[in-house]
């Protein structure tokens, strides 16, 4: 028996298993060949265009935070890492961002309106505030930026919520127009 069969594992891999992603690329360039990077963990190539998308996602997820926190009163702290993004006196957020023009069922939306339903963009995000802050509830504010128009914003609250703040029934969502939400509740200042 040699040193080299202590260390073999207990059960082998899966070889039909897909291999680990890195958490964080670690980049480097060969002096061969400066023009291209290769992740010296994993060995993807490095695509320039999906780092640009990333960086102005990135950068539009900030504006939007900073831009809700004027607007609508909470104070941000998306820095702590957890899915809550702003803090209220009431209200715990979650924004979401896009620059893609908002689909049909949702821009029709002037006044608030109850779907026994909603995507799961919106509500795994809703799910994933619970229990986090106290009894503060929970809001996903969509806003959808497009070159040339004014940002326009939704924000998606489930019925008890709707029920208990604004007096509106039913059993599940309901969605509310920004401008509605600031003219009938206001800012949500702490």
């Amino acid at each position: 028996m040699t040193d080299d069969d202590l260390f073999v594992p207990l059960t082998p891999s899966n070889p039909a298993a897909t291999p680990r992603k890195c958490r964080r690329h670690e980049w480097v360039r060969p002096a061969w060949q400066p023009e291209e990077a290769w992740c010296a963990r994993c060995g993807k190539l490095r695509d320039e265009a999906s780092v640009r998308r990333g960086k102005s996602s990135r950068r539009l997820g900030s504006d939007q935070e900073r831009r809700i926190e004027r607007v609508y009163g909470p104070t941000k702290i998306g820095e702590r890492g957890d899915p809550v993004d702003h803090l209220g006196a009431v209200w715990k957020w979650q924004s979401k961002a896009t620059r893609s023009l908002p689909p049909k069922w949702l821009a029709t939306i002037d006044e608030p309106v109850f779907r026994p339903d909603l995507p799961h963009f919106i509500t795994r995000p809703l799910y994933a505030m619970h229990g986090l802050y106290g009894d503060r509830s929970g809001v996903v504010i969509r806003s959808y930026v497009h070159a040339g128009t004014r940002t326009r914003d939704w924000l998606f609250i489930r019925s008890e919520d709707a029920l208990r703040w604004f007096g509106l029934g039913g059993l599940g969502w309901w969605v509310i127009p920004g401008g509605w939400w600031l003219d009938h509740y206001g800012r949500d200042e702490e």
